[in-house]
């Protein structure tokens, strides 16, 4: 009987039944007589492992078949030591935003990642970051994606390929399902209608809500009967998002609607006088577009007013009542729905950005007292506000709240919705403003809350100024981590921008 029939035997029968295994030859015999002591069962399966890794490592390695495709020579320079150490770090660290802003560096100045890093960089979780490295993987990395389904192109993951999209759109998550939906909007908005309306009944009302707003990609006239079924949904959501797609199409019915609703409530005499006339009561069809019981703590006027408002363009009162912004807002404060008026505008310029309305109304806000208009709601109108303006405009108010100007939003919030890259003006004031910093405040606190947003918003012409030593007076040592975190990160990016140049 050989070896393995003896520890096979010993196993089946039992421990406590089978004979004494007595002297075993090969090294399951020394791994016995070694553990001597320990009890038999344990004693067996670590003999049972020890032949097991002896006769694999005793085995002859087979063949390896050769590949006819071998990769191309590089075309591209491989990128600098410095820059080399910088992905290394960044990769480790997972620091997306930097990474992000290296592949476009790196792309701009016709570098490619050294091969070493290549497999992390292939191995990326995030599939748009992968995508935007595809340019500086060079002819090497392109070819080693080849090899492993898993490294394959982002984009290709996501369904470009009609098929591959259907595929996705059928069998994929709900988050997968709205990305390849979204990309579809941009190649073919028909087509990804025509997959929703397939399955618009069978989704779940949140699916629906998230799925209709997909359509703003590509929004047209096409879209309004897709959007009339969300407008009618019984999910509150839906209806949400239906109607203020269906406002941005001004050929809707639904816009018409409205705006017909709000020329008979709002009524202009001039030369500035504004009067609200509202109904006792709206028809089922007004219901529908809206104009039902308003939430818990509004008020029903201030319901109706800002739902016919929202849906308006702002230039249709300009136009009709042949008055600027500025006197609309005034004639609005005389009235007894002055906020709530103000509110439906500001609202309003979600379907058409205006830098007067949006002056207009923040000059509104800031002369109001606190018993008309709570400091809160102030902010987040204001906020609201500054969102739908350019990013030149946003930037431009935001300057003039740093330097004390203006008071509506508030530093924090202004700074948080300004929008990457600053300009240079922007980001020498900014750290300018730091640096004056000596005790806590509003202003401290705003100013250095924004740390991690402004190490990528900060233009190239700041990054040197920003990496200067410098250390936060003791009173605001409790920022000091982020703060070197802060300029850790601005370093990383100055040395991208010195070492990749166009």
């Amino acid at each position: 009987m050989n070896e393995l029939d003896a520890l096979t035997r010993l196993a089946t029968l039992g421990t406590a039944r089978a004979p004494e295994l007595g002297a075993q030859p090969g090294v399951e015999g020394q791994a016995l007589r070694a553990l001597e002591g320990v009890p038999m069962e344990k004693r067996l399966l670590l003999a049972a492992g020890v032949r097991a890794v002896a006769r694999a490592a005793g085995r002859k390695l087979p063949a390896l078949d050769t590949r006819g495709e071998v990769a191309p020579p590089d075309t591209l320079e491989v990128c600098s030591p410095r820059v080399s150490a910088v992905l290394t770090e960044l990769l480790v660290s997972n620091e997306g935003e930097v990474l992000r802003e290296a592949f476009e560096r790196m792309a701009l100045a016709r570098r490619r990642v050294p091969p070493e890093l290549l497999a992390r960089v292939l191995g990326l979780r995030d599939r748009a970051l992968r995508t935007l490295a595809e340019p500086v993987l060079g002819e090497r990395g392109q070819w080693l994606a080849r090899q492993n389904p898993e490294w394959r192109s982002g984009a290709t993951a996501l369904g470009v390929d009609l098929a591959e999209a259907e595929r996705v759109w059928a069998e994929g998550t709900p988050e997968e399902r709205r990305a390849v939906l979204t990309q579809a909007r941009k190649a073919d908005p028909a087509r990804a209608r025509a997959w929703l309306q397939t399955t618009w009944a069978q989704e779940k009302a949140e699916h629906r809500a998230r799925f209709l707003a997909c359509l703003d990609e590509g929004l047209s006239p096409e879209d309004e009967a897709l959007l009339e079924l969300g407008r009618k949904d019984r999910a509150a959501a839906v209806r949400e998002v239906a109607r203020y797609l269906l406002a941005r199409l001004p050929e809707s019915a639904f816009a018409r609607r409205m705006a017909e609703r709000a020329r008979t409530v709002l009524v202009w005499e001039k030369p500035a006088t504004l009067r609200v006339q509202l109904p006792s009561k709206w028809d089922a069809e007004a219901e529908r577009d809206g104009l039902d019981k308003p939430p818990a703590g509004v008020g029903q006027s201030e319901h109706w007013l800002l739902r016919l408002l929202e849906a308006v363009p702002v230039r249709t009162w300009e136009e009709g009542f042949e008055a600027t912004p500025e006197q609309l807002v005034a004639a609005a404060a005389r009235t007894d729905h002055g906020v709530s008026l103000s509110e439906g505008w500001a609202l309003a310029l979600r379907l058409e950005a205006s830098l007067p309305w949006a002056s207009a109304l923040l000059a509104f806000w800031s002369r109001c007292e606190s018993k008309v208009l709570d400091a809160e709601r102030a902010q987040t109108l204001a906020v609201s506000v500054l969102e739908q303006l350019p990013p030149a405009e946003r930037t431009a108010r935001t300057l003039r709240i740093l330097a004390r100007a203006e008071s509506l939003p508030s530093l924090d919030r202004a700074l948080a919705v300004t929008p990457a890259p600053w300009p240079a003006k922007l980001g020498y004031a900014w750290l300018q403003a730091l640096r004056e910093l000596y005790d806590p405040s509003t202003r401290a606190a705003a100013l250095l809350g924004v740390l991690r947003q402004a190490a990528m918003a900060l233009p190239p012409e700041c990054l040197a100024t920003a990496a200067e030593p410098f250390e936060l007076p003791h009173p605001l040592y409790r920022w000091s981590q982020e703060f070197h975190r802060f300029q850790h990160t601005v370093s990383l990016r100055r040395i991208l921008y010195e070492e990749l140049k166009p």
